[in-house]
């Protein structure tokens, strides 16, 4: 008897049959994967504007988004940094809710011109999907036939077809033509207001989270924490599918408004502002220091950290050779910290010699009711 007769032998499953008539792109499988992404990510702006990629950048109003657009706009013409990171030069579609004039005035502090096309006002009104569809497929043109390779739409609420920008379903029906865009190549970049309150991180963009979830890099640009009204600087929090996406970097535009630097990462910041008030607080002491004794030391009229960021600053300071530290971090051996040469100097205090007593004593105390918790240990036999 052969097989095919055999009982249990299953017989060969028939064709699934076809559910639609729409043509699907080829699987591609995991051997192949290498070569479909051969191309490595080309970068626009170095981790934040990429080829074929979506950012979204959410920012509070009038608190510098189109400044910096204006300022990435310029140095477009000829390539170079911005705030530390490469740009490179090319063309750029700029569609945006401010009239042609506010635009002229930039162009002529800031240098920009011939490499920029604009969309100013195109629409009397919130467009129907129809007339986005058409801002798209002019985008699309540009790229073509000028070789446009970042597409701006400023802002996007102003742009988006519909009226409820809650609404998921809505959302992704509106944002998934700009593929049309990005399989191109083009950079897409969208700038958006943020929604009311003080949201979570990565959740800053108004409406709902599709909008975030949709794209691949997500730039939230706040305040710098302890700004006053005339600060210029400001803290750009990244999200990303890509690794080179910077964290976080504060940036600070220069006085002329025509140029940011990167003031380096916002821990970094912090810690520089705040070292000499840790700098004057081990130089008074008479002894060591543990964090607890750091936090008691703190001036009444400055606001103390947190045990967590007290921490985060003691350690940079050790890393950077500011502080010396020794310890095991447990109860009875903290950790305690002093400034390099200290030493030297408390050989002759008194004081110093003081605390050291009390302190050798304390943790001799410590040491004895650790061990009475731990309850009488059995004799070796």
């Amino acid at each position: 008897m052969s097989d095919a007769s055999h009982p249990d032998t299953p017989s060969p499953l028939p064709p699934a049959p076809a559910l639609s008539t729409v043509c699907l792109p080829p699987e591609v499988w995991g051997a192949d994967l290498a070569a479909a992404a051969a191309a490595k990510t080309s970068w626009l702006w170095d981790g934040y504007l990429a080829h074929g990629n979506v950012t979204l950048l959410t920012s509070q109003w009038k608190s510098g988004k189109t400044t910096l657009l204006s300022i990435l706009l310029a140095r477009r013409e000829t390539g170079g940094e911005v705030a530390g990171l490469a740009l490179a030069p090319g063309r750029t579609a700029v569609v945006s809710e401010e009239s042609a004039l506010l635009w002229n005035e930039r162009r002529q502090k800031l240098g920009f011109g011939p490499s920029v096309a604009f969309q100013c006002r195109p629409f009397r009104g919130k467009p129907t999907t129809e007339q986005w569809l058409a801002l798209i497929d002019r985008l699309a043109d540009l790229n073509v036939r000028r070789g446009v390779d970042l597409a701006v739409i400023d802002t996007l609420a102003s742009f988006l077809p519909g009226r409820d920008e809650s609404n998921a379903g809505l959302m992704l029906e509106a944002l998934l033509p700009l593929q049309h865009l990005t399989e191109r190549g083009m950079a897409v970049l969208l700038l958006h207001h943020p929604r009311k309150g003080a949201p979570a991180d990565a959740q800053a963009a108004r409406g709902t989270g599709a909008l975030a979830g949709y794209a691949d890099i997500v730039l939230e640009m706040r305040h710098y924490t302890r700004a006053a009204e005339d600060d210029r600087r400001r803290v750009l929090h990244g999200y990303s599918r890509h690794e080179q996406t910077p964290r976080v970097r504060v940036i600070e535009l220069n006085p002329e408004g025509t140029d940011y630097r990167c003031l380096g990462a916002l821990a970094d910041l912090e810690f520089e502002e705040t070292w000499e008030q840790l700098r004057r607080l081990f130089e008074a002491a008479h002894s060591k220091r543990t964090r607890a004794e750091v936090l008691a030391a703190w001036p009444v009229d400055a606001v103390a950290p947190n045990e967590g960021t007290l921490w985060r600053w003691l350690d940079q300071a050790v890393a950077r050779g500011l502080l010396r530290c020794e310890g095991a971090g447990r109860k009875t051996a903290p950790f305690r910290y002093w400034l390099p040469g200290q030493e030297e100097k408390w050989k002759d205090d008194p004081v110093h010699k003081l605390h050291e007593m009390i302190w050798q004593d304390c943790q001799t105390r410590a040491e004895l009711e650790e061990r009475l918790s731990e309850g009488p240990q059995p004799r070796g036999g």
